[in-house]
């Protein structure tokens, strides 16, 4: 019998194919006895225009939804602000028609809504698959909350069109299925703050020296930054004349670790991929930029936000309140199912998608989180036997990015995890948590000295 040459492509084809299905059968695998009672989902916004101001204004005017489309996604929601708060300013906010939600991202929401729908709600009960509480848009079934940017609010109003085809103008059943008029879906928007890792300005005064020790004295970003330096200048030269005229586009400034210092001839990198991505999608991008090039810049601007947000304390810092309020969420349907939430829906931004999946310590997905992509955090209930007995419970969380299973780096084992219990989840980031504190008192200390 001849022993099969591990050379020939078809092998290794095979081979790589055996592995990626058995990796996802192993993620996706549960304990016996497991029920799915609860779902939170952070999604990005769908496809928008650029936050950089550019020339071709009217171009990108035509990109945008009209206003009766806008309007018909809005039905049955209300926004929800704190009139006594001034409203965030930031620099990824848009202005104009500039980084605004694009037609094209608002079908995206609209299917984003639709595969959600699928994957949570039983055609045949109406209920929330597994939990068999109804899948509504009542406040007692459904939260929604999202960043007070136009892009992230019109996203999550069209995900609402796609998750309820029927509209949220009928009746609807509260979690305990009895009938409620609902005159409208309330989106709170009082939190924008706590959901990015980037505020301007930082919630923390400590978290933008640590941002900029990081950046200036990690010595690999500092040699990637270095090998790529010449594809920022040639692209920053080459993007140089589809940027609006005057201070418009230099004022833009946004990221970890990227704010701007002074007069900066090359764009940042945050800057570089978001225009030449919003450039790439409707085939804009200049002749010097190949697709390759588009590429590498985008790859390199992940790279830099992994980088930074890896750091333990500096996504703690980033993301403390959002990931207690996830965790609350979780222990609330642990502790007192009967008044908890099945489905959190967060409108959000890829930096926050970044920052959760550093905070959480998630295994880096092979891709940027591309337009309308969705991390979802679902929380099971695991029962020893036939026991209902409280006692007998434990509950334990999975994590995905766009169907692709996350394993965590949390817990005591030494090998990532495709799901980790929720006591010691909570319980390893509350510990990190009162450790990152003494830590930051200590780098504020060493400050001063």
């Amino acid at each position: 019998m001849s022993i099969p040459s591990w050379n020939r492509p078809s092998t290794w084809a095979l081979l790589c194919c055996l592995s990626f299905i058995y990796r996802s059968v192993i993620a996706s695998s549960l304990p016996p006895n497991s029920k799915l009672i609860q779902v939170q989902i952070v999604h990005r916004h769908g496809d928008r225009t650029p936050i950089t101001p550019l020339k071709n204004e009217e171009y990108w005017r035509d990109q945008l939804p009209k206003e009766e489309v806008l309007k018909k996604i809005s039905e049955g929601t209300k926004i929800v602000r704190d009139v006594n708060q001034p409203r965030m300013k930031h620099g990824a906010a848009g202005t104009g028609v500039f980084g605004q939600l694009s037609m094209v991202g608002l079908l995206q929401m609209v299917e984003l809504g639709q595969r959600v729908r699928e994957e949570l709600y039983c055609p045949t009960s109406g209920m929330f698959c597994e939990d068999k509480r109804p899948l509504t848009h009542h406040e007692t079934c459904l939260r929604v909350v999202s960043t007070d940017f136009p892009r992230t609010i019109q996203s999550v109003q069209a995900f609402l069109v796609g998750l309820f085809p029927d509209g949220l103008h009928i009746s609807q059943q509260k979690c305990d299925e009895s009938e409620v008029d609902t005159s409208h879906v309330e989106i709170d928007v009082r939190h924008t703050v706590k959901m990015i890792p980037d505020p301007q300005p930082r919630r923390y005064v400590l978290q933008e020296i640590l941002e900029n020790e990081l950046s200036q004295n990690d010595p690999d970003l500092r040699k990637k930054d270095a090998e790529m330096r010449e594809l920022a200048e040639r692209a920053s030269f080459a993007l140089g004349d589809l940027l609006a005229s005057g201070d418009a586009a230099n004022a833009v400034s946004f990221g970890v670790g990227e704010e701007k210092d002074g007069e900066v001839k090359i764009l940042p990198w945050g800057q570089l991929s978001e225009i030449t991505t919003c450039l790439r999608t409707r085939d804009q991008l200049p002749d010097a930029i190949s697709h390759d090039d588009q590429e590498a810049i985008v790859k390199h601007a992940a790279h830099r936000w992994f980088a930074l947000l890896r750091n333990p304390t500096l996504a703690n810092i980033a993301m403390d309140k959002m990931v207690s309020d996830i965790l609350k969420n979780a222990n609330l349907a642990r502790y007192d199912y009967s008044r908890s939430i099945p489905l959190h829906v967060y409108s959000a931004h890829d930096s926050t998608l970044i920052g959760l999946m550093c905070a959480l310590r998630l295994e880096q997905p092979s891709e940027w989180p591309e337009y309308a992509s969705a991390l979802k955090l679902e929380l099971f209930v695991v029962e020893a036997g036939l026991s209902s007995d409280v006692d007998k419970k434990h509950y334990i969380c999975r994590f995905s990015l766009n169907g692709q299973y996350l394993k965590c780096n949390w817990g005591s084992e030494s090998c990532p995890r495709s799901f980790i219990d929720l006591d010691e989840l909570d319980t390893l980031i509350n510990e990190a948590r009162s450790e990152d504190i003494k830590a930051v008192q200590e780098h504020q200390q060493r400050k001063e000295t």
